[in-house]
């Protein structure tokens, strides 16, 4: 691969954000997902300029920030595209999650590209699936990227709520709801597997309203996921502020789940039959050596 330029000075739009390019030292890490099951996780930044209020990525162990400084700085691993194309003979029948701990498409996709180039790279391994999960309408900017993996790629968004007040309150950062249903509609539209991820659960209007809203954006699935509070989170004062700590509430959360499985079916997982044994090859014809005799 040939890099390409890129950026060593924050960009104009992104002034009030700590923007630290970097050369990573790796790129693939292994990680285990109770629902997806994939193989490894891609960041092509560290940090995120969504900052949202409740991520749990705050937690991370991080030498040069701390927790409360979260949304306030990216780094862009620079080398992110480079560093996958060298390690791609690992991903031969793996699944990728791009991203775990960042936004593939925070703002500052914009100006990098690394979200877009690791795609490039991935879309050149046939036989890796990819699921790519972000909260931001900017995803459709590689529509025909996207497309371009056909079967093996699909994308979740992330809406968490179906009041934009609710998230104007504690992802002020972050694109606008109605926005993301129009992302979904779109992807879905084009034919990519969308997932509509309500995680982590904020306050919800009205559970049997939203669950039909994913299910009318042809999302083909649908989890939520309850919020993780950090030991002694500010957050959790956030929430009692605006009268939303049911959301830490078990039964509550339960309540939505219900109302989601009401409009997306649980799937049947339909059992793999075991591969017959191929038969074994036939002996090979022994070739005469440069010192036996041929009659």
């Amino acid at each position: 691969m040939t890099p390409l330029p890129l950026p060593t000075d924050p960009p104009p739009l992104f002034q009030d954000l700590l923007v630290e390019p970097e050369e990573a030292r790796s790129i693939l890490r292994p990680q285990k997902d109770e629902r997806y099951g994939f193989g490894f996780a891609l960041s092509p930044y560290r940090g995120c300029g969504h900052g949202c209020r409740y991520c749990y990525v705050r937690e991370y162990p991080n030498a040069l920030h701390k927790p409360e400084d979260w949304g306030g700085w990216v780094a862009p691993k620079l080398n992110a595209p480079e560093l996958l194309w060298s390690q791609r003979h690992r991903l031969h029948g793996q699944r990728v999650f791009m991203a775990s701990a960042t936004d593939p498409y925070q703002p500052l996709e914009r100006q990098y590209r690394l979200s877009r180039r690791c795609l490039e790279v991935l879309l050149l391994c046939p036989t890796t699936e990819v699921i790519v999960h972000t909260r931001s309408p900017m995803v459709l900017q590689d529509l025909d990227l996207l497309k371009a993996f056909g079967p093996r790629l699909s994308v979740g968004l992330s809406i968490p709520t179906d009041d934009d007040t609710v998230r104007q309150a504690v992802e002020p950062h972050a694109p606008a709801i109605p926005s993301r249903w129009a992302a979904a509609e779109r992807l879905a539209a084009a034919g990519i597997a969308v997932t509509v991820g309500v995680a982590p659960l904020l306050a919800v209007h009205n559970p049997q309203a939203f669950a039909r809203r994913a299910r009318a954006s042809g999302a083909s699935n649908a989890w939520v996921g309850g919020l993780r509070l950090l030991k002694q989170d500010p957050f959790y004062k956030v929430l009692a502020d605006h009268g939303w700590l049911k959301v830490l509430d078990p039964a509550y959360v339960e309540g939505i789940r219900l109302a989601f499985r009401e409009v997306f079916p649980a799937r049947r997982r339909v059992r793999e039959r075991p591969e017959e044994p191929e038969p074994p090859p036939p002996p090979p014809i022994r070739q005469p050596g440069l010192f036996d005799r041929v009659s």
